[in-house]
């Protein structure tokens, strides 16, 4: 069993990282606050896009080679 010292520092390094903001977040509250909610809901659309896209790519390029 890991020591408690140990379990301690691994869970509060993992809350916080879960806590921080991403990169993601930063650049959409930016945009938002800079252009407006329609600037940051664009942003996230396309984040979002992006996100599925490059998913599909790496699934169906790894299905390939099956």
């Amino acid at each position: 069993m890991l020591p408690l010292d140990t379990v301690l520092t691994f869970f509060v390094t993992a809350l916080m990282l879960a806590l921080a903001p991403g990169p993601d977040i930063i650049f959409v509250l930016t945009q938002s606050a800079l252009y407006g909610m329609r600037a940051g809901v664009a942003t996230t659309l396309g984040l979002i896009s992006g996100l599925c896209f490059h998913t599909t790519v790496s699934y169906t390029h790894l299905r390939a080679h099956e």
